[in-house]
């Protein structure tokens, strides 16, 4: 990259560094709450913690209304979990201010334990029906209509969601494994309404996403990931396809936390070529995140940057997007 700026717009840019290098400690110190389990208690500093709620989450309909019996085969376990009292956890999706790109992840607990169906495969959950699930899914719920397709089953929290809705003329689901489509349809489908709406095809999820223009779907949610981190090489590589279906409008769970680690790396990247990084620096990689930054660099090497102003319009999350299309 080339990176020129005067020095007004370089104390600027400190700024925007300084809330990047806040981004990662607050996130750091969640992070070791989530796997200590260390109790919480309401709080605004050092970190934001909120005292939740658990009546709508509670009587959700799905949570209300699925009540499978838990099963392990093959690697796969149906399971009832809970969350302890004052037990911290994320609860939505990450907020970041659109100005300053602040992030603010929304913490809480339940001062009473909160119990949730859970799907894990070989010990990893893959799906659960917490606070973080149903509101991250709510905005693609709504926005769903026509012929949907939903790119992983998990408990299918999903898939039932919009098969309640009266516009949602299909549900077509892909899941590639075969043991848990076949546990699905035994021990879970049963509680769904309009069945006669859903069909589950068994295939790759990009196999298909490759040739499914010609089935003209109105809405695509993808959902393949257990967390932002894993998510991101899927994300892109999703984003490539779109184009092969025009008429289809693609939604990506938790897109807002992806496009944040775009943000960081980009950051990051940006950090070491104006400390004179060179290309060789970028010929290794240890790590996930390495590759990423890696391939980042590569991409944008003949980009130029001028302004302050342009950087911050580049690390806006329609700009990322397109930064995404390329890095795929």
């Amino acid at each position: 990259m080339k990176i020129n700026l005067n020095n007004a717009d370089r104390e600027k840019l400190g700024g925007l560094f300084s809330v990047f290098d806040r981004n990662m400690e607050k996130a750091d110190q969640y992070n070791a709450i989530l796997e200590k389990k260390t109790p919480v208690s309401q709080s605004k500093s050092p970190l934001l913690i909120q005292e939740i709620d658990p009546m709508p989450f509670l009587h959700d309909d799905y949570h209300e209304k699925v009540k499978p019996t838990a099963f392990q085969s093959k690697g796969w376990s149906l399971f009832y979990d809970h969350y302890a009292p004052n037990e911290g956890f994320v609860y939505d999706e990450l907020s970041i201010d659109p100005h300053t790109y602040e992030e603010t992840t929304r913490f809480g607990f339940f001062k009473s334990e909160f119990p949730f169906l859970a799907l894990a495969q070989d010990g990893r959950t893959w799906m659960s029906v917490t606070p973080h699930e149903i509101n991250t899914m709510k905005g693609q719920i709504d926005e769903a209509h026509g012929k949907v397709i939903t790119f992983g089953l998990g408990l299918g929290y999903y898939a039932y969601e919009c098969l309640k809705k009266a516009n949602v003329t299909e549900m077509v689901v892909i899941e590639k494994d075969p043991t848990l489509i076949a546990y699905f349809k035994e021990r879970i489908l049963p509680f769904f309404p309009h069945v006669e709406k859903l069909r589950i095809i068994e295939e790759d999820a990009f196999h298909y996403a490759a040739r499914m223009g010609k089935d003209h779907y109105d809405y695509a949610f993808v959902d393949l990931w257990h967390l932002p981190e894993d998510g991101l090489p899927l994300y892109l590589r999703m984003r490539s396809l779109e184009k092969k279906s025009p008429d289809t409008t693609f939604s990506y769970w938790v897109e807002p936390s992806l496009l944040s680690l775009l943000r960081r790396a980009f950051l990051i990247l940006l950090q070491e070529e104006m400390n004179g990084s060179k290309d060789e620096d970028y010929d290794y990689a240890a790590t996930e995140s390495d590759a990423l930054i890696n391939k980042m660099h590569r991409v944008l090497k003949k980009e130029s940057f001028a302004s302050y102003q342009q950087i911050v319009d580049f690390v806006s999350d329609k700009s990322l997007k397109e930064l995404g299309l390329r890095l795929a």
